[in-house]
C-alpha cells in the first residue's frame, strides 16, 4: 500500500460492512482487520522490504448475503473505490454466485460474493 493509513480508511468503511474492525493499527508500517484477529492485513513497501507498492492483486471476501455484498460495493465506492463489476448474479461463475469487483485506492481488486441458493423465502449460505 502506497499510504497505510490513507488505505486503513478506506477499508475501515468497506469491511465494516463485513463486521471487521482494525485489530492492529501499527501506521504508518501496518495494519490489520478483523473480526477478533488480525485476517486480513495492509502494509507499507518498507515494510514489506519492497523496493515499491505492488499493483493489480484480487483479494476475495465471502459475505453473509446479497444485501452485504450490495452494502460493501456502496461502501467502496463512497470511500474513493472504482467500480470494476456492480453487483450481480453471475451464473457463468458459479449458478448460486452473487458478488461485485472494486479497485481499491492503491489499484488492487477487491471482491465482494456469496453463493446462496434460495430456500423458502430467504437466502441461505451455502459456503464459497
Amino acid at each position: 500500500m502506497e499510504d497505510v493509513e490513507r488505505s486503513a480508511t478506506f477499508y475501515d468503511s468497506v469491511l465494516g460492512t463485513l463486521g471487521y474492525r482494525r485489530v492492529h493499527n501499527l501506521t504508518p508500517e501496518a495494519v490489520s482487520f478483523g473480526k477478533s484477529r488480525g485476517e486480513f492485513w495492509i502494509q507499507s513497501p518498507a515494510h514489506q522490504h519492497a523496493t515499491g507498492p505492488s499493483r493489480g492483486a484480487h483479494f476475495a471476501f465471502a459475505g453473509p448475503d446479497r444485501a452485504t455484498v450490495d452494502r460493501f460495493y456502496a461502501a467502496a465506492l463512497a470511500a474513493g473505490g472504482e467500480g470494476e463489476a456492480a453487483p450481480a448474479a453471475h451464473p457463468e461463475y458459479h449458478p448460486d454466485y452473487y458478488g461485485a469487483v472494486i479497485a481499491d485506492l492503491d489499484g488492487h481488486k477487491i471482491e465482494i460474493l456469496v453463493h446462496t441458493v434460495y430456500a423458502g423465502e430467504g437466502l441461505t449460505r451455502d459456503g464459497v
